[in-house]
């Protein structure tokens, strides 16, 4: 097993596990929600943003079925994404407006 197989290894079996989550109200922050987690050795934190990302990622490689446009277009409102108009995660609803604004 080659140096690069060995460390993907050790990484897929350090799994985190979520300890708690808590909403930030801070004028500072740059999440609106931060996950904190626990692996093995280590306490960090995971904002939603990257949960979102993963998300996505996981919908664009056929893992998860893909999102409501309506749905999504509130996370873009909250997060300043595009992910409503991206075909490859979105389906349109019938609660979602024809036209962007």
């Amino acid at each position: 097993m080659n140096d690069l197989n060995k460390n993907h290894k050790e990484i897929f079996f350090t799994r985190a596990e979520m300890k708690e989550a808590e909403r930030i109200c801070c004028d500072n922050c740059f999440e609106q929600v931060v996950f904190m987690m626990r692996d093995k050795e280590h306490e960090f934190s995971i904002g939603l943003s990257t949960v979102l990302e993963c998300i996505t990622f996981a919908i664009k490689n056929g893992d998860l079925p893909k999102l409501p446009q309506s749905w999504l277009s509130d996370i873009d409102s909250i997060y300043n994404t595009d992910y409503a108009y991206d075909k490859d995660i979105s389906y349109f609803d019938s609660n979602f407006p024809r036209k962007r604004e």
